[in-house]
């Protein structure tokens, strides 16, 4: 085990924006106001969660030309400092999302998409424990984009420090400023990543990294290739790892990544010392060449129709022994905890549903609803890494009580974590047969005991 692994918490959100400064003390308590609200029904819509004098309060407040999202992040950011401090070593994740917003009508400021659409990226630097939990410690950047222009069929040429492909280095830089130096950093990326520029500023300022290579690049001595020469490395070890259920994914320049089955994969490791030579795109970067180290993951007998794991990792960590090459691929395999994330995010908070008219009004309700899908990631985290833990770390005692009164199989009075988040997935209509319930049956779940909670009080005091 690398690291301390103290224990996790289940903060109220208004103390990730405790310190928060927008100006106007006012705005400073509405935030509060607001994250609490949210992040205690964070799948509904606000006009159901807010009276109608909050509700307009609300929509104050996200059009509000002095609120921005940096402020409503920055304590967020500063939280997730702390958290990661606690430890010895942290994963920072880095990766872009897609938001997409329908309707007729054009909101004002969103740009275009992949595919036909109106909406903007949301860059995200998600920071973890380096340890086998992976538990996420929160945000420590957040970047959005939006294609104002219109689509053009001529090529535009690549400039490493400018443009969309300059997100990466930004966001590495900003989380490494909140960090300070206080914790060890490796920074994960997925293909995306796989640039010159990105890797040579990586290397000059000594940050450590695990990322996916996309290109299969001509070696330094200009007659090996990346994929080949990997491929050729001696076998280091074979190891059996769980693979997660994947739906089909839309990667970076129009890919789809197929969809796979939960199975346990035998998975077999290689590692190479290599140099690459910079390319024509990064010619300002570095210097001419970089040394590095690319590990080969490839699956042995994958079962039929199902997509063979294959992964070519760029790094710097060490490779000198089976543990460290083991440990590098795990970095990798922590990607995986992001894509977690965009799912509490679009389907646990339900962003994309929000009815906001303006770019700079959804810009401020996701800095307030990213840190509230932290909360329900590491919630579901904690069920699933930290089961035997108390239910009361993670629910209200009324919410234990109602869950006593409710629940489709009666929980032990002092129920745990995962039997509580069970018992919650059950309103949704979780069958326990069906495994670890999903984002959209804990979202419907946490719904129904929200409402109930409400009825709840609702009697205690009329009794009163």
């Amino acid at each position: 085990m690398r690291g301390q692994n103290p224990a996790a918490t289940v903060p109220v959100l208004s103390s990730e924006v405790a310190d928060a400064d927008l100006g106007d003390l006012r705005l400073n308590y509405r935030l509060g106001l607001l994250i609490d609200s949210i992040a205690d029904r964070p799948s509904e819509s606000f006009p159901k969660v807010l009276d109608d004098a909050a509700l307009e309060a609300a929509y104050r407040f996200f059009g509000n030309a002095s609120v921005t999202p940096d402020a409503i992040l920055a304590p967020h950011f500063r939280q997730t400092t702390r958290r990661a401090v606690a430890r010895r070593e942290v994963l920072v994740i880095h990766d872009t999302t897609q938001f997409e917003f329908g309707g007729d009508t054009k909101r004002e400021g969103l740009g275009r998409l992949i595919r036909p659409g109106q909406g903007f990226f949301g860059h995200f630097a998600l920071a973890t424990s380096a340890d086998g939990d992976r538990e996420p410690l929160g945000l420590l950047n957040l970047e959005t984009v939006f294609r104002l222009d219109k689509v053009s069929s001529k090529p535009r040429p690549q400039r490493p420090n400018r443009g969309e492909s300059a997100r990466w280095r930004r966001s590495i830089d900003a989380a490494e400023a909140l960090l300070d130096g206080k914790v060890r950093a490796i920074h994960v990326m997925d293909r995306e990543a796989d640039s010159y520029a990105i890797l040579s500023a990586l290397d000059v300022a000594k940050r450590r990294y695990v990322i996916r290579s996309f290109q299969d690049r001509v070696l330094a001595d200009e007659e090996s290739r990346l994929r080949a020469t990997a491929k050729a490395a001696n076998r280091a070890f074979d190891r059996e790892v769980p693979l997660s259920r994947r739906p089909v994914i839309d990667g970076p320049k129009g890919q789809r990544h197929p969809a796979r089955h939960y199975r346990v994969a035998t998975l077999s490791f290689a590692a190479k010392a290599i140099e690459i030579p910079r390319t024509v795109d990064a010619r300002t970067a570095g210097s001419p060449t970089l040394a590095l180290n690319v590990i080969y993951v490839s699956e042995r007998k994958p079962p039929p129709g199902e997509p063979a794991v294959e992964w070519f990792l760029l790094t710097n960590l060490p490779i000198g022994t089976s543990e460290e090459i083991a440990f590098a691929v795990d970095c990798y395999r922590g990607r995986w905890t992001i894509e977690e994330y965009f799912k509490a995010l679009k389907t646990g908070c339900q962003y994309e549903k929000r009815q906001l008219e303006s770019a700079h009004s959804l810009l401020n309700a996701l800095a307030i609803l990213a840190p509230v899908a932290w909360r329900l990631l590491l919630l579901r985290h904690l069920a699933r890494h930290a089961p035997e833990r108390p239910a009361s770390d993670a629910l209200t005692p009324t919410q234990l009580e109602v869950l006593h009164a409710t629940a489709k199989r009666p929980l032990p009075t002092r129920p745990t974590i995962r039997e509580a988040m069970l018992a919650v997935a059950g309103l949704g209509g979780h069958l326990p047969r069906n495994g670890d319930p999903g984002w959209l049956v804990l979202g419907r779940g946490m719904h129904d005991l929200l409402l109930l909670e409400l009825g709840w009080r609702a009697r205690d005091r009329a009794e009163k």
